[in-house]
């Protein structure tokens, strides 16, 4: 018996072991592609070692990757596509808007002659029982 059976769903397993190996996968391509980094571990002492190594290089890569990153979403293409987007979502929504409200004048029309239908009814059911009360009385 696993230590997890019946704390976690089996979709939770799935997903945190494909969270796992894709964890491990990333790992493994980073170290492949970084010779300074596998010659510094294959140098340490021991496992701590290696983990300060390793948590060193992945500070330090990864405020490479976040400068990049900020460099990428402010550059002009990026700020051009993001406005071009926003301009988009808020046709969408204007025209959501519109067609929401064609829908209720449709249906307080629709309201209004269901009411006016059911007052003519309800005038001719009014009208029957007069005639059929004075017949009876």
């Amino acid at each position: 018996m696993l230590w997890c059976e019946g704390v976690y769903s089996a979709e939770t397993m799935k997903k945190f072991s494909l969270l796992v190996g894709a964890l491990g996968g990333t790992l493994a391509g980073y170290l492949f592609s970084n010779q300074t980094l596998r010659d510094q571990l294959s140098k340490a002492k021991d496992a701590e070692a290696a983990a300060k190594i390793l948590g060193k290089h992945l500070s330090h890569d990864g405020k490479k990757i976040a400068k990049e990153v900020q460099a990428f979403v402010n550059s002009d293409e990026v700020q051009h596509n993001l406005t071009k987007a926003k301009k988009f979502a808020e046709h969408k929504l204007d025209l959501a808007k519109r067609e929401v409200m064609e829908m209720m004048d449709s249906g307080v029309k629709e309201a209004k002659r269901a009411v006016k239908k059911g007052a003519k009814e309800a005038k001719v059911s009014v009208k029957r029982m007069k005639l059929k009360v004075r017949r009876v009385g």
